[in-house]
């Protein structure tokens, strides 16, 4: 570019300036272009190039030359090839695995928050649970604190129920004291204690939250007796041994039993085999109760099972029985020999069970 005739420096410079700040728009606006141009572009823009750069530097080369007032620019991406930018080909290996390396990150990531979601849950519950469980534990003590005051005395003790132990005597054996806390002895020690005596079998304990305690006693009843040494056994159905006395009762007296003389005492139980023949006596007695003879029958020996021996003491008369089978039929017929041999003392026995048999005492 040469300097016309009567053109200043000052226009010629800025002139210059234009000029270049076009050609590099110009450049900027051509990137991007299709191939085949760019490439003609290439072939063609540096001679030209070289041309203006040649015909500037002939006169003044502004970007070479040092000017007060002046920075000098930057020329870095000036030219054509400096521009253009070559994009390389992607490896479709590694664009596959950072395809794949995504989901998977997402898969995992899911995984944690739905684990961490679930276990967040269940420390969520455990916390609760344990919530509650400290507050049922308070709420218990309290209850029992209260309980265990002087609230709950005891101010009167009853006993029901009772014919043949004393009322005294239930009081004393169940521990329990008026003035002491209802709630301090358990109904099974209350039981135990009062089992200690052979007639009480099975106690009811009803407590009132007003203090009174009441003792519902259900009482073993003497059906028998044994006669052991210079004594009397009494014993009932189920063959406990309730009192000894030297006095007997108005009971069928058991003879001919097995049970051994250090095992009868008070509160214990017949042997195992006199509790077998004492359910046959219990049978034979209550066909007795049906025909009104079961007053007549004084004494069972149960010496053999296969032939017990009845005795009838008013009338003077012993019955061979045999085992307790047919026993009602059996009781009729010796009721039928009873009324025809009236007192007259023998022996009734049966050949059959058809036939009855009296033999007359000589």
């Amino acid at each position: 570019m040469k300097k016309s005739k009567g053109q200043t420096i000052d226009s010629f410079y800025t002139s210059k300036k234009e000029t270049t700040k076009k050609t590099k728009t110009k450049k900027r606006n051509n990137v991007g272009v299709n191939s085949a141009r760019s490439s003609k572009d290439k072939k063609t823009t540096p001679k030209k190039k070289k041309k203006t750069n040649n015909e500037d530097n002939k006169i003044i080369n502004i970007d070479n030359e040092i000017i007060i007032g002046l920075t000098p620019k930057n020329n870095v991406g000036v030219g054509p090839v400096a521009t253009h930018k070559t994009k390389k080909p992607k490896n479709k290996k590694t664009v596959g695995a950072n395809s794949v390396r995504p989901t998977k990150n997402k898969k995992i990531n899911s995984k944690k928050k739905t684990a961490n979601k679930k276990q967040n849950q269940k420390n969520k519950t455990k916390n609760k649970i344990i919530k509650w469980i400290i507050l049922l534990l308070l709420l218990l003590t309290a209850i029992v604190f209260f309980m265990l005051s002087s609230v709950f005395n005891i101010k009167q003790i009853i006993v029901t129920n009772n014919s043949k132990v004393s009322s005294e005597e239930i009081i004393n054996l169940s521990t329990l004291t008026p003035g002491v806390n209802i709630f301090k002895t358990t109904n099974n020690v209350i039981r135990n204690n009062l089992k200690m005596n052979p007639y009480i079998e099975n106690v009811k304990v009803k407590r009132n939250l007003n203090g009174t305690v009441t003792l519902e006693v259900e009482e073993r009843k003497a059906t028998y007796i044994l006669k052991f040494a210079n004594a009397y056994v009494y014993i009932n159905n189920q063959g406990y041994m309730l009192e000894m006395s030297e006095n007997p009762l108005e009971l069928p007296m058991i003879t001919g039993f097995e049970t051994p003389a250090e095992e009868i005492n008070e509160g214990n139980r017949l042997a195992v085999g006199d509790l077998k023949k004492l359910e046959d006596v219990i049978k034979i007695m209550e066909a007795a109760k049906n025909i009104s003879m079961d007053k007549l029958i004084t004494a069972i020996d149960i010496t053999d099972w296969a032939n017990y021996k009845l005795t009838i003491s008013s009338e003077g008369k012993t019955v061979q029985f045999g085992d307790c089978s047919n026993a009602n039929i059996k009781l009729l017929k010796v009721q039928a020999v009873i009324e025809k041999e009236k007192g007259i003392e023998g022996e009734i026995y049966f050949q059959d069970l058809e036939k009855t048999v009296f033999r007359e005492k000589v």
